[in-house]
């Protein structure tokens, strides 16, 4: 008989000897770890980054520039003549918006400079420029400030908003003053309600209010459908401002204007016996804003204007219909501040859209595929067949070589 050879014993290290994990082990785990890592991402990136983004910038700096054709002012020259006279005109207006301080994580203070210039001017049927001498300007020409000078109006309004809601925020050291004048101190507004400048990300498609500066007046600012502007999807919004006299106490006086003016009877136009009658500048308007929802940006506006001189209820001799023009004009948004509000609304909604939709969505689907091939990995059994089978014959294969 043959004997068979005993088989050589194992030693008790060999028989102990721990297996070392390779790499094909720990890539389940990895994976699954990474998976769970994108997911909590994709959760955390609208609701936490994205936020940050929803908010009035402290880098606000924007311009726009409103032109109005054949627009009528009253040529203020013309009080240092026997009667009032008034002008076509076309006229620009254009605002600066500045973030300025105090500002921090919480609230913004917007710097709005608004100015109404005169580009030119047709008495009869002559086109002149607006410094060109005309009746009654030699009568202040040593004046600071001439009749003819280009400026129809300018003001200066300072709020402070919450960057969320961007609603006016007048407590802890914010404030809202509007200037009228250079020469004269700021009006506050202690009760400053709703937008002027811009409304706030992701704006609901309702009614809101507005906050007229000229008036000091808040008004609803209704929804009106929707629009287009340059390619863009937007919403419009309409405002109505009142006839409201500019003359009430503690009003301030806008620059180059006279918001009182005592004159006689005949320089407005008025017949009957020689008398000095005293009039008051009313000023009422209409806004149709086309704002960009997503962000809040105006990225379009047509502004009636609508100012004019007029005497109290019941005075004796004038009629009840009776109005002095000061400015009336139809101002719209020129092509270029279209182009540019509304690339500045493409510029705020950018990061919001990548690392609110684009982002999300891609580490989402990453890490459910991590997820699932991690599983695989760990629990080969949860594998199809054929797939088992070569990974079995992978293993046989790889102890072989051993």
């Amino acid at each position: 008989m043959s004997s068979e050879p005993s088989p050589v014993p194992q030693s008790p290290v060999e028989q102990s000897a721990p297996r070392r994990w390779s790499t094909a082990d720990l890539a389940g785990p990895t994976l699954i770890f990474v998976g769970s890592f994108l997911i909590a991402v994709t959760i955390a990136l609208p609701t936490l980054l994205v936020g940050t983004f929803r908010t009035i910038p402290l880098s606000t700096d924007f311009t726009t520039v409103a032109t109005a054709e054949k627009a009528t002012i009253l040529d203020r020259c013309s009080l240092a003549t026997p009667a009032a006279r008034t002008l076509d005109a076309d006229l620009v207006r254009q605002q600066r918006v500045v973030a300025v301080q105090p500002s921090d994580e919480h609230r913004v203070t917007l710097q709005a400079g608004t100015s109404v210039q005169a580009e030119t001017l047709r008495i009869g049927d002559r086109t002149v420029e607006p410094e060109d001498p005309r009746p009654g300007s030699d009568a202040d020409a040593d004046s600071s400030a001439a009749c003819n000078d280009a400026t129809v109006n300018a003001v200066k309004d300072r709020v402070t908003l919450d960057r969320e809601t961007a609603e006016p925020q007048l407590s802890a050291r914010g404030a809202s003053e509007i200037q009228y004048d250079s020469n004269q101190a700021p009006v506050l507004v202690p009760d400053r309600r709703g937008f002027t400048y811009l409304l706030p990300f992701d704006t609901s498609l309702t009614d809101h209010e507005f906050f007229d500066v000229v008036t000091r007046t808040t008004v609803p600012l209704e929804y009106d459908g929707n629009t287009e502007v340059v390619g863009k999807d937007v919403a419009r919004f309409r405002a109505e401002v009142p006839a409201t006299d500019l003359a009430r106490a503690a009003f301030g006086r806008p620059v180059g204007t006279d918001v009182v003016i005592t004159r006689p009877a005949s320089w407005f136009g008025i017949d009957g016996p020689r008398r000095d009658l005293t009039a008051t500048l009313r000023h009422r308007s209409s806004w149709d804003l086309a704002v960009d929802a997503r962000t809040g940006t105006i990225v379009d506006a047509k502004i009636t204007v609508d100012e004019f001189y007029a005497f109290p209820d019941g005075t004796p001799g004038v009629p009840a219909d009776f109005r002095l023009p000061h400015l009336q004009a139809n101002f719209t948004y020129d092509e270029t501040t279209q182009s540019e509000m509304s690339r500045l609304a493409s510029d705020l909604a950018t990061p919001i859209t990548i690392w609110g939709r684009i982002v999300p969505i891609a580490t989402g689907v990453l890490g459910v595929l991590a997820l699932v091939v991690g599983g695989f990995l760990i629990n080969p059994a949860w594998l199809p067949a054929r797939f088992r089978r070569t990974d079995r014959e992978s293993r046989e294969t790889a102890s072989h070589s051993d």
